[in-house]
């Protein structure tokens, strides 16, 4: 073809030349070979020169020509008088010719056609743009090229920044494109679904259902498949089957469909998480060309997936940080197994949607798993607190005796109940059930639970995992702190015996002083003002009292007797074979030597006072009902002011 080509424009040119410029190409030719025959290197370089002036001539006088041409087609156009000269005919198109912009007398750009002249008026319509209609001008607008749509405002979070940031995509697409409707469907490979993502629509049958399950649909195949396609003709029976996405028949009759990609890897993706589907009313619509478009908007996608997703972790790992820092300071004012599980549900209802958040702890009193806390949005029937759990034929237990978490999609389709077979709880929704477990022990198990089916993520699990661990740890820490308190006999921060070792004790001499008729007696001694002590010194100040009241009171005692701290601010004092009198005399002289004490914290000193109670172990009297007399005479005593002695 290009050889074809190049030899048109050869006969063209040769055909242009004048008779004279044919002879001078004929004399060059007849001396070119003339001279290349020539023996001589002399002769031969003459005769070369001489064919070489008389191309160059011929060259020179085709330019001279076409100037001169080229002059005689600007002339008509500026001619301003009312002589005509004829413009050469050189075809049927018409120029367009402008005044000189230097000539202030220019005064109109006028479109002449080529086979007129100048001062005659044209045969067809005549376009020209006078002096006295200026062409309008363009108005400067802000809303032009700055969005001033309230949705534009993206302060919600990277969710609704990609949500109105896909939506302006798939505009622009149906612009391009020229089309109907405009979707795009998340790929959910676990579940086996299609979720719609965002769509924009001139349909008003747009299906309002955001999931559906994968088919035999045109945007299923493309998900299993990940292959685009195109459908040239669209059956308008077929329709609904294949374009599930309207709701009744719409007169669509093109579709194309393409998948999205996105890997967090340097591997390449096998599977579209998203499929962009593009459909219009027009016949064979689109084709190759328009695959290659929307290729270049899937990039665009996926880039804006890759922003949204890195955005979206780095949200929720600050809030689920935030969490976390909560719960540690809702624990640091009460450490206890009551507070670490609040603290658990409140966090998790604010990161996942739910209805219902229950959490199951082993109950020491009764010996069994029962639910520990429930929150329960709906206010209808559901569990309730304190329910006992069936360990062994439950989903709850399940998670406790393996320590591994379950995510249910459909709860109708377990074979096993919640919590226990006769529970009253609906059959519709999902629910996600975390163990909280440390390393070797379980403690319980988190229960989420929505109606809605399908709501919850192995993701979402992972995430609420962090928190659970976190309680998990709590729990460890108050165990093992239980542990110590029962199994070790020293209070670490006064020296007596730990509230245990105490309860020991007094167990054994009421049973020695009821098998032997001895005299037995418990003291309890409470601190007066324990809270305003703290506020006006601080904490540091009511270990130095606790350490210096437990001082005075071994050194009042006897080495047989017994002294315990059984409370954060109280003591207890066994006096063996001592009688209710002389307990009381012993505790007034007690009471006396603290209030005259001087406690020195910090280059501070001030005194405190203490109220105490005394009870004396009558005849069959036990341990439970001797320290109880004990606790309600130290009652009267702080009710009284403090600062007193009052005996049962």
């Amino acid at each position: 073809m290009t050889d074809a080509r190049g030899l048109s424009t050869f006969r063209s040119w040769i055909q242009s030349l004048t008779v004279a410029q044919e002879l001078g190409v004929l004399l060059g030719v007849v001396v070119f070979f003339v001279g290349m025959a020539a023996d001589a290197a002399v002769n031969k370089i003459v005769w070369l020169a001489l064919a070489a002036l008389c191309f160059a001539a011929v060259v020179w006088s085709v330019r001279s020509r076409r100037s001169l041409n080229i002059i005689d087609d600007e002339e008509p156009t500026t001619a301003t008088s009312g002589e005509a000269e004829p413009v050469p005919a050189t075809g049927a198109s018409d120029v367009l010719h402008e005044e000189d912009e230097d000539a202030p007398s220019a005064g109109r750009t006028a479109f002449v056609p080529r086979n007129t002249v100048a001062g005659e008026s044209a045969p067809g319509p005549a376009f020209e743009r006078s002096s006295e209609a200026p062409a309008p001008s363009y108005t400067f607008q802000i809303s032009d090229f700055f969005e001033q749509d309230p949705e534009a405002r993206t302060d919600d979070g990277p969710k609704a920044e990609f949500h109105y940031l896909i939506r302006k995509v798939l505009t622009v697409i149906k612009e391009v494109h020229f089309a109907h409707s405009v979707a795009l469907f998340w790929v959910n490979g676990e579940k086996h679904q299609l979720v719609l993502e965002n769509h924009v629509t001139e349909s008003s049958v747009f299906t309002t259902h955001r999931r559906r399950e994968l088919g035999l649909d045109l945007i299923s195949q493309i998900a299993i498949a990940g292959k685009p396609q195109i459908l040239s003709s669209v059956n308008a029976r077929s329709l609904q089957e294949m374009l599930p996405y309207y709701t009744s028949p719409e007169p669509v009759r093109t579709f194309v469909g393409v998948p999205i990609f996105y890997t967090r890897t340097a591997l390449p993706p096998k599977d579209p998480v998203a499929v962009l589907t593009v459909d219009c009313k027009g016949e064979d619509a689109y084709g190759p060309e328009t695959l290659a478009q929307l290729g270049q908007f899937t990039k665009l996608i996926s880039a804006l997936i890759q922003s949204y997703t890195d955005k979206y972790d780095l949200l929720l790992d600050s809030e689920v940080l935030r969490s976390i820092t909560r719960q540690r300071d809702q624990l640091r004012l009460d450490f206890t197994v009551h507070n670490a599980i609040r603290s658990l549900a409140e966090e998790v209802s604010r990161i996942v949607p739910w209805d219902y958040i229950a959490a199951v702890v082993f109950d020491d009193a009764r010996k069994a798993w029962a639910l520990h806390y429930v929150m329960n949005r709906m206010n209808d029937a559901y569990v309730p607190m304190g329910q006992e759990i069936d360990l062994h034929h439950s989903l709850t237990g399940q998670v406790i005796q393996y320590s591994v978490p379950k995510v249910v999609d459909n709860i109708a389709s377990l074979s096993l109940p919640r919590y226990y077979r006769a529970e009253r709880c609906e059959s519709a929704g999902s629910l996600i059930a975390l163990p909280l477990s440390s390393v070797q022990r379980c403690y319980g198990a988190l229960i989420v639970e929505s109606k809605d089916a399908g709501t919850y993520s192995d993701a979402d699990a992972r995430l609420l995992q962090k928190l659970a661990d976190t309680t998990s740890w709590s729990l460890e820490i108050l165990s093992l702190t239980d542990v110590a308190t029962n199994f070790v006999a020293t209070d670490e921060v006064t020296g007596v015996a730990t509230r245990r070792h105490f309860l020991d004790r007094v167990q054994e001499e009421v049973q020695r002083s009821s098998d032997f008729g001895s005299e037995l007696a418990v003291v309890m001694i409470a601190i007066d003002n324990v809270q305003e002590l703290a506020a006006r010194h601080g904490t540091d100040s009511v270990d130095a009292v606790l350490q210096t009241i437990g001082r005075l009171i071994k050194a009042s005692v006897r080495p047989y007797d017994v002294v315990g701290r059984i409370d954060v601010n109280r003591f207890g004092i066994l006096l063996v074979r001592t009688t209710t009198n002389e307990a009381s005399l012993w505790s007034e002289k007690l009471r006396k030597n603290v209030a005259s004490h001087i406690v020195n914290v910090d280059g501070k000193s001030f005194s405190v006072t203490i109220s105490v109670g005394v009870s004396g172990a009558a005849t069959e009297v036990t341990d439970m009902v001797l320290l109880e007399n004990a606790d309600r005479v130290l009652k009267k005593a702080v009710e009284a002011g403090g600062n007193i002695v009052r005996v049962f």
